[in-house]
Parts: C-alpha cells; structure tokens; sequence
C-alpha cells in the first residue's frame, strides 16, 4: 500500500522531465552513477524518477520495519512509511535522482547498525557497517563526512567506550576511500584524487518562493512538533532502548539540518536528508495522538494539498 501510494503522488515527477539533479558539490560517486545510467535515460527519460521513488520507497520500507521490529512504538503500524512517502512529495526536489537521495539511505542503513549494535554482544559487524555507510554517503555527497560524528557520539551514547570498537568504526569508514584510492593508482588516475575534495561553504538560499510553500512548511513542522511533544510527553513511560532509540532519531534530524546547510545550492534538494527522521517524528505523533480523527485529517489535507501543488506545477 504504501508502495502504491507512491506511485500515484509522484506519477507527474517520474512521468515528467527528467527529474536527476547535478551538481558540483555532489560526491564524486554520484557523478559517475549518473554518466553509468545516462545512455538509458537517453532512451527511457524516466529513470531518473523512477529511481528516485525507488529509493524513497526502500527508505519508507526499512524504517517502517525497523520502527516495528525495535518496539520504539507501542504497536505495530505502517504510519512511519505512508508519513515519509507524504513528506517527500511537498518539493519537487526531493522527487529527484540526487546526491542526498543517496546520502539519506545510507544514514538510515548507518542508523540502523549502530542502533542494534546496542544490545549485541558480538557488535563488530554493525559497528564496522554503521562506518561504511557513512562513508559511502560521504561518496554521494561530500558534506555527509560531517555524519560520521554523529556515528561516533551515538556509539558512546549506546555502548561502553571500548577503544577497539571506535577505531573499527573509523575502519569501516575509511574502507571504501582505501578501495577507491586504490583503483585510482592501479588505473593511472591518480590525479582524480583532487577532484575527490570540494570547498564548503555554509548557508541557506531557498530564493523566491510561491505561497503554495508555506504551505508545505506548515505541514511539515506541525506534526513535527506534534511528535516531538508526545515523544517528550512519553519518554518517562518508555523502555529505556526505547527511549534511547528517539533521542537518537532526534540527534539524527538535527546532524541532517547542519549538513543540508552546508554547500547548499539555491534548491532544497540537500533536505531531502531530514525526511527519514522527520517521517518518523511525524508517525510518533500521529499514533499517540490523543484527538483519534487529527491523523485521519492531518493525512487527508496533506494529500489533497500534494495534487494541488503537482497540478499547479503541471498546468501552469
């Protein structure tokens, strides 16, 4: 269901212009992605947004499954999938093949490695995973470097400091650069190397927008803010994994503000890198919501204000 749902919120971005976004500040894995499918996007332009719901979907599955499986709500639902799958309609950006796209699956892969390394007594595979996910976000997209810290804090918020498991989480982390480096050698590219180092630069240039964004703003940071009032209002009755599990999500959702206002660009498209956390907020406070008919209202007026947006970028 929530793959179908999907498909028919954003069928005018897979169905429209090539929806890919490429940039200078992108990783240097990314580009070469994006030269590997272009003889195919030259055939079937939509690939590019095809692959992008394919990806927001991957994300929406795995962070439904995680939810559930790690009991961070009082019961089984599909609300943190069907929530991501709403949030990542509002922009047309984040409807694009992109760098963060990339990037915001391999923080939730890193998110979920290090999350159950937790109770884990042999946790060097996830820890080891938990860095290479952070580095192969880095690839896709340079400033996601900046999500190894949050790696490291959420390591010694979980576990024991044991030197050995920082340094193997700095090891899976290097792995795929030593790989790369490698090749680059071996292949006689060595001067590739500089390319793989861009500059950063902070800010936040979202230019002119239309009133329809407002819009999307407003119902993005009221559930937001919703989830994150009953998440408080909860903590003292959670399981103290529980409740770990959501101070981490929330870490999570502030480390992706900092890095989607790090070389910016004059679109959202580095924001895509909140939606996982922001989806998951949102769900939280959809199913603890006291007033039953707030979800069924808040779901409704988000979908009916997502046809409105697409129908306005398609007719006018």
């Amino acid at each position: 269901m929530i793959f179908i749902l999907g498909i028919l919120l954003k069928l005018p971005w897979i169905l429209g212009h090539p929806a890919v976004v490429l940039r200078s500040q992108d990783g240097f894995l990314y580009d070469r992605f994006v030269k590997f499918i272009n003889p195919v996007a030259a055939v079937f332009p939509s690939i590019y947004g095809t692959l992008a719901l394919l990806l927001i979907f991957w994300q929406a599955y795995l962070v439904t499954i995680f939810v559930n499986n790690q009991r961070l709500v009082n019961k089984p639902n599909y609300l943190p999938g069907m929530t991501l799958m709403l949030v990542s309609s509002f922009i047309p950006e984040f409807n694009y093949l992109s760098g963060p796209l990339f990037c915001s699956l391999f923080f939730l892969a890193a998110f979920i490695f290090i999350f159950r390394a937790q109770s884990n007594s042999n946790a060097k595979g996830a820890i080891f995973n938990c860095g290479l996910a952070c580095a192969l976000a880095s690839m896709f997209f340079q400033p996601a470097v900046l999500f190894l810290f949050w790696s490291l804090a959420a390591l010694a918020f979980l576990r024991p400091f044991r030197l050995n498991e920082w340094l193997l989480l700095l090891i899976g982390f290097t792995t795929p650069y030593y790989f790369y480096l490698t090749y680059l050698f071996l292949s006689d590219q060595w001067g590739m190397v500089a390319t793989m180092i861009e500059p950063f630069s902070i800010g936040f240039h979202p230019g002119e927008q239309t009133p329809w964004f407002a819009g999307a703003l407003f119902l993005i940071i009221l559930p937001l803010l919703a989830g994150i009032y009953y998440i408080n209002r909860l903590a003292s009755k959670m399981l103290m994994q529980v409740r770990k599990g959501w101070i981490l999500c929330l870490l999570y959702l502030a480390t992706a503000v900092i890095i989607a206002l790090i070389n910016p660009g004059n679109d959202f498209t580095n924001w895509v890198l909140i939606l996982v956390p922001c989806a998951a907020v949102h769900a939280f406070g959809y199913l603890n919501s006291e007033l039953k008919i707030y979800p069924i209202i808040a779901f409704w007026l988000t979908v009916v204000y997502i046809v409105a947006i697409e129908m306005t970028h398609t007719f006018l």
